[in-house]
């Protein structure tokens, strides 16, 4: 599978080096957005002796088979469920074995909701900075990454790790590959990100951009929240649709039950369609558990105390 899937790799860690290189020399370039915490070039370096010890421990936890790098050019960390990639400077591999981790936690979490996991090995390209991402994926800085069949462009993780966000990012973006791999891509929207951000703890953080969009209802119709999701082009609309997709399946777990929630989404590609699964599952058509998903009560911030 690693021959299959190198010159693949390949192709994209250059396209990165390129963009990286083409940055450095465009003098009309936009700036970078301030969420971007690459250290210089000067600072690279090796492992020191408690770093190699911790990757050392994380290794054996997590089953890592490979572990190489090519100078100036990236490496690879990788297990039997992720190939996970980086470039250029040898510190990075911090970086990899850091979303390898949160990624094989997630995937151990999805085995016990679902019963299984897909087959298939997701290969994780992560950015060097927030510019590379930007011009690679054409996704924005508000975007954790970028899925495209079974490889997943991923925004820096210092960034996301230093925005207090690698742990909900790494384990989201897995559970939205995996859960397309479960339903074929016929599931809608608002399940798949819904059940994703649910498992990743996303909570608190929409909590935190509640205040955006606070001057706006943050209830959504179904078919807004889908098509918006669907784009995930537009950053108050796309949190405000994430923020009601998980509203509606935490509201579903209450009611139901996580188990009864996962086998809904597993049953999307094995029925005609979505009111079939939901009534071998639930008992009721999909409008009466939309219905059902979107009686949620808005949670209130904590009080204060004094």
């Amino acid at each position: 599978m690693t021959k299959h899937l190198k010159p693949r790799v390949w192709v994209a860690l250059a396209l990165m080096a390129a963009v990286a290189a083409a940055s450095c020399g465009d003098k009309n370039k936009q700036p970078v957005q301030k969420f971007n915490y690459e250290a210089p070039p000067e600072n690279d370096r090796g492992l020191n002796h408690a770093e190699i010890d911790s990757m050392r421990s994380m290794k054996l936890t997590h089953r890592v088979t490979r572990d190489e790098y090519w100078d100036k050019k990236g490496g690879v960390v990788e297990n039997d469920r992720f190939q996970v990639w980086y470039s250029s400077r040898k510190i990075f591999v911090l970086q990899a074995m850091a979303v390898l981790k949160q990624m094989d936690f997630m995937a151990n979490e999805v085995q016990k909701k679902f019963g299984k996991i897909p087959g298939e090995k997701l290969v994780v390209l992560t950015a060097p900075n927030l510019e590379v991402f930007q011009k690679a994926t054409g996704k924005d800085w508000w975007n954790y990454s970028s899925i495209k069949g079974d490889t997943l462009s991923m925004q820096t993780p210092m960034t996301l790790y230093m925005r207090g966000l690698l742990q909900v990012a790494a384990r989201r973006e897995y559970c939205r590959w995996a859960f397309g791999h479960f339903t074929q891509g016929k599931a809608p929207q608002w399940v798949v990100w819904g059940m994703a951000t649910y498992l990743a703890g996303e909570r608190e953080v929409f909590l935190g951009q509640r205040k955006e969009y606070a001057s706006k209802p943050l209830r959504m119709n179904v078919n807004d929240i889908n098509q918006t999701l669907e784009k995930e082009n537009d950053r108050i609309p796309t949190r405000r649709a994430m923020y009601n997709s998980y509203l509606m399946v935490n509201q579903l777990v209450q009611t139901n039950g996580i188990q009864s929630v996962a086998a809904f989404l597993l049953a999307l590609p094995e029925e005609k369609d979505a009111d079939a699964a939901a009534q071998r599952i639930f008992k009721k058509s999909y409008k009466e558990v939309v219905a059902e998903a979107q009686a949620w009560t808005e949670p209130q911030p904590e009080a204060q105390t004094p």
